[in-house]
């Protein structure tokens, strides 16, 4: 229930009260008094008014000394004090102000003016009163900084993989992390996890702030990470997400830097974007250590709008990536000594390492010997991917199309899926099934994700590997999800039936797979059929 506010109104002769109570009393509750005395006790009373306002007493001294006792009360110092005066007494205003009056109101009265005026200052009190609260919540805030502390930890931890049983057993690739906390609550965190079978997404980030609200920032950016990768291949795309989210929460100097990389484990492809991160380290199998210097932008949550770029390189095998957060070289020896990234590399490439469980150690070894018994006072965290296979080559045949955003198209590109069917040998049913495909998806791309005549081209690519075939589509259009089409009721008649939406629902039923997300700037639509080794 919104508390109605109070208005003390002070004056004599009693025709100047009647008028004010009059033109207030149906908005806010109304207390009078006629003496310096009665005021002194309304005003401190146990609910004190919100607003007083005073006019001329028995004389100007009693008026003033009134003035001056409320303001040096710290019952009533902070209620707004506004002085009805006559327009002519320009001293008494003067000296009223002097005393601590927030205003002025000129008899005769101008009702719209007085009740503007009371208005005014009466939202001025209540932003007051809140700004005294957020500075009582920041001092209460400060006593509770080892409770924050706690709580940050106990989210940090909970959001951070620290089984690493689960991949332990994979032949193609090994990944260690530790995350050692420091003196201060620096919001350091990392993750990894599978996108499908082949697709091993990590990444490392560190949060700007400190206690609570770091913690649930950091929360929050895992969450979108982790939701957004699930069906989103591109290193950018997701990144690009992430930063739209976090900058629509508008929390003042809060951002995060990141790095995040997409590891295909048969093919050793290695797909990156670095927000404002620490670049990582790579060493090759041979030894030689390099920095993966690319910045793609800025970090996290900083700029609205901000598109994300990202890079690929081809790992190979021993070939292991070394991540970390500026806490590991952040470290002090002293004022003048500082553990630089130049003895990290140097770390990194004085020696042959068995594992990457022994690489991340050695560096946290060397981190604290140097430290020697100086606190360690931000987060460290270091994440190493140890690439273990020979790169096997990406996928088997591919056919490649880039067509205009025409419907008579599609004829053409059926007659070329046609000849990539029969020189590989695809079952004619299978190659049937994906005419129906190839139409649906592109009378949609064609029909709904333009909003101008202008041409634009559409990309094909059909991939065909021992198992599945695979159809995708990229176009440059709106946003346009065909698969959240509502599914058309089919027992209705076809005059019940809403228009649209039965092609798209029969492609899903016949196809084993079909998926959309949005890449950046662009519409992907991917439908799979599994091929099995009966097939002819």
């Amino acid at each position: 229930m919104v508390k109605q506010m109070k208005v003390l109104i002070i004056g004599d002769p009693q025709t100047e009260l009647d008028l004010l109570v009059d033109l207030l009393e149906h908005d806010y509750m109304v207390v009078t008094a006629t003496s310096a005395k009665e005021a002194l006790l309304a005003a401190g009373a146990a609910n004190p008014p919100d607003l007083t306002l005073l006019g001329m007493l028995n004389s100007e001294s009693e008026g003033f000394d009134l003035c001056r006792r409320l303001k040096d009360s710290p019952t009533t110092r902070d209620i707004p004090l506004i002085l009805i005066a006559a327009d002519r007494d320009s001293d008494y205003k003067a000296r009223g102000l002097e005393m601590g009056a927030v205003d002025c109101i000129a008899l005769p009265i101008s009702p719209p003016l007085l009740k503007a005026r009371v208005k005014t200052h009466l939202a001025l009190r209540a932003k007051s009163d809140e700004l005294r609260e957020a500075y009582k919540k920041i001092e209460d805030y400060k006593s509770k900084t080892i409770t924050e502390l706690t709580v940050g930890r106990k989210i940090q931890k909970s959001m951070i993989p620290s089984d690493f049983s689960a991949i332990s057993d994979r032949d193609e690739f090994k990944v260690y992390a530790t995350l050692l906390p420091g003196r201060e609550f620096d919001g350091n965190f990392y993750d990894f996890f599978f996108i499908g079978d082949d697709r091993f997404c990590f990444c490392i980030g560190d949060v700007a702030g400190k206690g609570l609200q770091a913690a649930l920032l950091l929360s929050v950016t895992k969450t979108i990470i982790k939701s957004r990768a699930g069906d989103d291949f591109s290193t950018a795309s997701i990144l690009t997400h992430v930063n739209e989210e976090l900058t629509a929460l508008k929390q003042a100097a809060m951002f995060v830097t990141l790095f995040i990389g997409i590891l295909n484990i048969k093919t050793g492809r290695l797909l990156y974007t670095n927000a404002g991160h620490k670049p990582p380290y790579l060493k090759r199998g041979t030894g030689a250590v390099e920095r993966v210097d690319r910045i793609h932008g800025p970090q996290i949550g900083i700029v609205n709008g901000m598109v994300y770029r990202e890079d690929n390189t081809i790992l190979s095998k021993r070939d292991t990536l070394m991540l970390y957060t500026d806490g590991v070289t952040r470290t002090k020896k002293n004022e003048k000594k500082r553990f630089s990234d130049k003895q990290l590399e140097e770390l990194i490439s004085s020696r042959d390492y068995e594992s990457v469980e022994d690489m991340v150690g050695a560096a946290v070894s060397e981190e604290k010997n140097f430290r020697g018994e100086a606190d360690q006072i931000s987060d460290m965290t270091l994440l190493a991917v140890e690439f273990l296979s020979n790169p096997q080559e990406s996928g088997g045949p591919k056919l490649e199309l880039t067509i205009p955003n025409l419907l008579t198209e599609s004829a053409g590109v059926k007659a070329h899926f046609d000849t990539f069917s029969e020189h590989y040998g695809i079952p004619d049913k299978t190659r049937l099934k994906m005419h129906v495909v190839i139409d649906e998806l592109l009378t949609n791309i064609i029909s709904y994700a333009y909003l101008d005549d202008e041409k634009h081209d559409i990309e094909i690519k059909v991939e065909l590997s021992a198992d599945r075939l695979k159809v995708s589509m990229v176009d440059d259009g709106i946003p346009f999800n065909p698969l959240g089409i509502e599914t058309p009721d089919t027992n209705l008649s076809l005059e019940e039936r809403k228009i649209g939406g039965l092609g798209i629902h029969l492609v899903r039923k016949m196809l084993d797979r079909v998926s959309y997300r949005r890449r950046i700037d662009k519409n992907v639509i991917t439908a799979v059929e599994f091929l099995k080794a009966d097939k002819k």
